[in-house]
């Protein structure tokens, strides 16, 4: 759909760094209404226009830059739900049609090429996994059980071996314009006033340690990181927390022309032509913005590259980003093109994971400002941090990050593991030399 937008909203395939990322997913395709071929959505994603070659082509033709860099389809949509889905499994011929695994991997054997990858994007929250499984028995996984127990756990068993070559875990969309309330639709961890029940699940840490238990191998997990806001409408433009009463959706952005969702170009743009300020949800570890009665969650260097952080302490397998055109690919923000997705990618492709962190907290009225110091730690030598890391003398269970400008901030280690001072990174508690019955547990 970015195709279609005006000034520097537009995105076509030859904007895309084809360097950037490692997997470039066109988005989207359709199911056929018997359930058995693929179709286009749009007619141009196939066809010759005024004497172009196809989206679709073009999005191909990257590979003559980049040989490496694999294209993959994403099939349905936001708004498909699982209806398409059921007539591939409705029948032994159409399941049958349908056995990618097996078939991408026996093409391969035959071809001595490299094996198709097949991925599942898969529900975040244990509400839309129950409203979803008709989709993940399409994928080979196959649920025994999802019932919440009296301590609101989540019971699930996956079949060991998923016919997917990964999951692709949408860890966003949390909240929106469809609540009463401001949140932030990709916190990392949940918020202390989210309390017990559903609401304490819609959160990036709920999500990924669901699906490991489920069975999910790290090897197979992606975490998905938005390049894109969700906004609303405040009550009252005085009222502008987290948990202010809103109104719906925000107003339609200049180039996306989508209530209640903000490109981080545009976002951007508010902020530093409209007088709009941003705040640091310190326990989600992710920013928001407001100005006048709009109201807008967020994303920025800082907060991408503490969710890089956690996927490479949990040991995933990466991280997937929607949406490239919702990023600043222009470079208009005056961060170079592509900024949030840059920052992600050279987290994670680094060989060296003590990757280099921000100079500084950056001036007011720039996009990544601050307007708390919740997040920073006071009375912290950093010029003497080994790899940029240190102990927490409060809690074995988190640590402080140091930036070079001698700025600090408390992180806490994935669930299940401490600090170990002697390698400067979260670990399993069995592998961490701590005399346990000395560490203090912080919260």
């Amino acid at each position: 759909f970015a195709q279609t937008r005006r000034g520097i909203g537009k995105f076509v395939p030859e904007n895309i760094n084809p360097y950037l990322c490692t997997h470039i997913i066109f988005a989207f395709v359709d199911v056929s209404r018997d359930g058995r071929s693929l179709v286009p959505v749009n007619d141009n994603d196939v066809q010759t226009e005024r004497g172009k070659s196809c989206l679709y082509a073009r999005t191909l033709k990257l590979k003559r830059k980049n040989p490496d860099l694999k294209i993959l389809l994403a099939v349905g949509g936001w708004n498909i739900g699982s209806q398409p889905f059921l007539p591939m499994i409705s029948n032994r011929f159409n399941r049958y049609s349908w056995e990618l695994y097996e078939t991408f991997a026996a093409e391969a054997r035959k071809s001595g090429r490299e094996k198709l990858i097949l991925t599942l994007a898969t529900a975040s929250g244990s509400f839309f996994i129950r409203s979803n499984v008709d989709r993940f028995r399409a994928a080979g996984i196959i649920f025994h059980s999802i019932e919440r127990q009296r301590t609101g756990r989540i019971v699930s068993v996956c079949r060991s071996k998923c016919y997917v070559d990964y999951m692709l875990l949408m860890t966003y969309n949390y909240h929106g314009q469809w609540e009463e309330v401001t949140g932030h639709h990709s916190g990392i961890f949940k918020h202390w006033k989210d309390g017990s029940g559903e609401k304490s699940e819609l959160n990036a840490e709920w999500s990924i340690n669901f699906w490991l238990r489920a069975g999910i191998p790290r090897s197979k997990l992606i975490v998905g990181i938005p390049t894109y806001g969700m906004s609303y409408t405040l009550q009252d433009p005085n009222t502008h927390d987290l948990f202010a009463p809103a109104n719906g959706g925000g107003n339609k952005g200049a180039y996306t022309d989508e209530k209640g969702v903000l490109s981080y170009f545009e976002i951007c743009e508010n902020i530093r032509e409209r007088g709009w300020k941003s705040a640091w949800i310190d326990p989600q570890k992710v920013p928001y913005a407001y100005g006048g009665n709009q109201w807008v969650g967020f994303e920025n260097i800082i907060s991408v590259q503490i969710k890089a952080q956690n996927i490479i302490n949990k040991g995933l397998a990466g991280a997937f980003i929607w949406s490239l055109e919702m990023d600043d690919f222009t470079g208009s923000c005056g961060q170079g093109r592509f900024p949030l997705t840059t920052k992600i990618s050279n987290i994670l492709l680094s060989s060296d994971v003590d990757y280099e962190y921000p100079d500084d907290i950056p001036p007011p009225n720039t996009i990544l400002e601050f307007t708390t110091r919740a997040a920073r730690v006071n009375n912290v030598d950093c010029t003497k941090a080994p790899r940029k890391r240190l102990a927490d003398p409060r809690s074995c269970r988190h640590y402080i990050l140091c930036l070079p400008s001698n700025q600090a901030i408390r992180m806490k280690c994935p669930k299940g593991t401490r600090f170990d001072r002697s390698i400067t990174l979260c670990g399993y508690d069995l592998s961490v030399g701590y005399d346990v019955a000395t560490c203090v547990v912080g919260h």
